[in-house]
């Protein structure tokens, strides 16, 4: 994947330079330095902590507990090399245990608040979000006080030891390529700028955790890891800064967690989709909801059948937008409760032109071009605007396609009640090798057998007896 190219190349670069100082003790000088690591490591610190804040107040205004654990994870980072910097031996201490574990354990703090932010699924309020925030802190703060005022302590968390170094490294590396996977599918599907710097961090921190293995106290090979953490930090408090300035940063750190495709694929709406359906849902309330519904639908069925995730962002871009040429047809037509003539029968077939053309000026890609002109094409050849027939039509205009019908007929109107949703799975079932490719058909209806399955396990659940005293302790319903 051409996404990878770049954090794996610039981990590349910073592991080789590593090996190159490392493999040679000619290269490899002992630069002792005391002061100059002191307050290497104390300006990382502090710009740690300043993204810990931007992230958790983005997460506690999100209320969003996944958003809060990105930002004690940087609390983590912050909190224990502030402990790595004042116990340089020679600065505030002469004990070397208590630095060199620091640095370790604050890799392993990282990566595992990553790796929480990544798949937990917790529900929290704003407060409870803000005491987690407070208690972690407090934590850090007693932590560092107790290991500075009692450094032979640190001898019970021998983390930075052979041979256990080794398990915690595995450990943390594994950890990072977990939480790496999840920052790498919501790129694929936002393409927000954090989550590929995100991915450069994931593998500057691998390579620096690989360095604190193996490297030794002052060397300059040992030196390198401090820069490559200090680049990190520095590079996710600009991005994070940027995004704050533009308003994006609490959704783009949603969409780098969230579990959910359909919302991490929202979020990363381009300016100029976003802008059409403000124009739409002006023009017509009606035809907004139903493109934002069937973008929905486009994107579940799309990956029932297992598409990449750049198809599911075309999905849904394509989705939200892909009736806005209905915005040049008249009310009268659109609306009309009696059966259509020909001449209006003509003019609405010319909406999927007519979108085409207006998400073609504002820059949408020629993938999402296609959906939104196609997706009134029939796999018989007996759709319009081009009569295209099977596999000619692209495959996401076919996928669309039937997501688009069924919140057509389900969809209650001026002209028409709304279908049941047996009525218009039929529909959709007699019409696969007519109107709808017939595996598209297939997708769709498991995931409406699928729907049906939690809607009766939710009902059984809401009907179960309720445990002895429960019933007692819940409210009456009148």
């Amino acid at each position: 994947m051409r996404v990878l190219v770049g954090p794996i190349v610039a981990s590349l670069l910073a592991f080789l330079t590593f090996w190159l100082l490392f493999s040679s003790p000619e290269r490899d000088p002992v630069l002792a330095a005391p002061l100059l690591h002191f307050w290497v490591v104390s300006v990382t610190s502090l710009l740690a902590a300043g993204v810990a804040l931007l992230v958790g107040i983005a997460g506690a205004r999100a209320n969003d507990a996944r958003v809060v654990y990105l930002a004690a994870g940087f609390t983590g980072m912050a909190g224990l090399f502030a402990l790595h910097g004042l116990a340089t031996p020679g600065v505030f201490t002469l004990d070397g245990v208590v630095t060199a574990m620091s640095s370790q354990l604050a890799l392993i703090v990282f990566a595992g608040w990553m790796v929480a932010a990544s798949y937990l699924r917790p529900h929290s309020d704003r407060r409870s979000l803000a005491r987690l925030l407070v208690v972690w802190a407090a934590v850090l703060v007693a932590f560092d006080a107790t290991l500075l005022l009692r450094p032979e302590l640190a001898r019970f968390v021998p983390v930075q030891l052979a041979p256990l170094k080794f398990g915690v490294a595995s450990v943390v590396i594994v950890m990072l390529a977990v939480a790496g996977w999840r920052f790498l599918q919501s790129y694929r599907l936002s393409r927000s700028p954090i989550h590929l710097m995100m991915l450069h961090v994931v593998g500057w921190v691998m390579v620096s955790q690989v360095i604190i293995v193996l490297g030794e106290l002052f060397r300059l090979s040992w030196w390198l890891y401090h820069l490559i953490l200090f680049a990190a930090v520095a590079t996710m408090l600009v991005t994070f800064v940027r995004q704050m300035r533009t308003g994006q940063l609490g959704s783009s750190l949603a969409a780098l967690v969230d579990d959910d495709v359909g919302r991490r694929v929202s979020y990363g709406f381009r300016p100029e989709v976003r802008a059409l359906v403000v124009a739409t849902e002006a023009r017509d309330p009606y035809t907004a909801g139903h493109m934002q519904r069937v973008a929905a639908m486009a994107v579940a069925i799309g990956k029932e059948l297992g598409l990449p995730p750049e198809a599911l962002r075309v999905l849904a871009q394509a989705g939200v937008v892909h009736d806005v040429g209905k915005i040049e047809v008249p009310d009268s037509v659109l609306n009309k409760k009696g059966p259509l003539d020909a001449e209006e029968r003509a003019l609405i077939e010319t909406h999927p032109v007519v979108g085409e053309r207006i998400a073609r000026t504002l820059g949408l890609h020629h993938l999402e071009l296609q959906v939104i002109r196609h997706h009134h094409e029939r796999w018989d050849g007996k759709g319009y605007p081009d009569r295209l027939a099977g596999e000619a039509i692209p495959l996401l205009a076919r996928v669309m396609a039937v997501a688009d019908v069924y919140d057509a007929v389900t969809s209650a109107r001026a002209y028409r009640p709304a279908w049941s949703v047996e009525k218009a799975r039929a529909l959709i079932e007699r019409e696969a090798g007519g109107a709808f490719d017939p595996r598209v058909v297939r997708a769709m209806l498991t995931l409406l057998d699928r729907e049906q399955e939690a809607a009766v396990e939710q009902f059984a659940a809401a009907r179960a007896p309720a445990a002895p005293g429960e019933a007692e302790a819940s409210p009456a319903i009148a």
